[in-house]
């Protein structure tokens, strides 16, 4: 077999920024580490991970693993050909052939990898159903022909110009074109994958709770007082939740008697109507426990990776 280089696309973020897609969870790791675990099982060596902003999260998620990296400096652009000619970069001609593949598409079977590595053509592309997808497989010469053009648009349309001929191997593998651009996208691909039997992503699940003689708080009360302090209405929140009135009282009774404060104020009916609302220190309760509850759990993902980020 011709010796295969992998340039792996690792620089996209879920839109509003609050997720880097190459770390969000996906089968035993996440999507990064499966995804280059995939290319190295299938025989692609080396394995290039083309980053953005993020380079140095990712050398540590990837330490001692024996993947290389090359930053693009042209990230923002968010052009699939610079992200090429960064990962040509650091291959420097130590290969005849490059398989490319993006951390949008963790959903990739490995045996539709080693499909695309028994065929030979200048430029190989899966397609499902009518779509085509990822992995894409160059020889070195059309890599290195489609870099060199400077107005370069995706690929398939600078390959399409150069007259650069396209083989098309078809497979029934429909994550060559399931991607996540948005954080439902992401779950609806995890409950896709996990329908066909390929298990769900891993994950440590860290339940944080307030004590005193006793645990007295945890994500049950912090919901509770979330929907009183969004309806207005202890009757209302309980609703939200499932719960009879009378055990949303008694929960919130034992919160204050622990706390020896109050945390909720109701007001009486008449003209303006009753209900409930946080008081200041109910409010400010609510915002500490949220804000230290994500801390751990981001910390917990941390040391989850530390101990399974190869696997189980």
């Amino acid at each position: 077999m011709k010796k295969t280089g992998a340039v792996l696309f690792a620089d996209g973020t879920v839109p509003g920024g609050e997720l880097f897609k190459p770390m969000l969870p996906f089968g035993d790791s996440t999507v990064i580490r499966h995804m280059a675990g995939i290319l190295k099982e299938a025989g692609a060596d080396p394995v290039v991970v083309v980053t953005g902003d993020r380079e140095k999260e990712l050398r540590e998620h990837f330490f001692r693993t024996g993947v290389m990296f090359v930053k693009n400096e042209r990230f923002q652009k968010k052009q699939i050909m610079d992200s090429l000619r960064a990962g040509m970069e650091a291959l420097r001609g130590s290969c005849s052939r490059i398989i490319l593949l993006s951390a949008d598409f963790p959903a990739v079977l490995p045996e539709t990898v080693r499909q695309i590595l028994a065929v030979d053509g200048a430029l190989v592309r899966m397609t499902c159903k009518g779509r085509n997808g990822y992995p894409v497989m160059l020889d070195r010469e059309t890599a290195e022909r489609l870099c060199s053009f400077e107005d370069a648009g995706g690929i398939w349309e600078t390959a399409e110009k150069s007259g650069i001929p396209v083989t098309n191997l078809e497979t029934e593998d429909e994550g060559i074109f399931r991607g996540m651009d948005t954080r439902e996208e992401y779950l609806d691909l995890l409950n896709w994958n996990y329908g066909r039997g390929q298990g769900y992503p891993l994950r440590a699940a860290v339940r944080v709770q307030m004590m005193a003689a006793e645990p007295f708080y945890g994500p049950g009360v912090q919901e509770l007082l979330g929907w009183i302090g969004q309806t207005g209405s202890l009757q209302e929140a309980c609703g939200r939740m499932g719960l009879s009135y009378s055990k949303g009282s008694k929960m919130v009774r034992r919160l204050e008697r622990q706390l020896g404060f109050a945390v909720v104020e109701r007001r009486a009916g008449g003209s303006g109507g009753g209900g409930s609302r946080l008081t200041e220190r109910g409010r400010s309760l609510l915002k500490k426990y949220g804000d230290m509850a994500a801390e751990v759990q981001a910390s917990a993902d941390l040391i989850f990776q530390k101990y399974f980020g190869d696997g189980i």
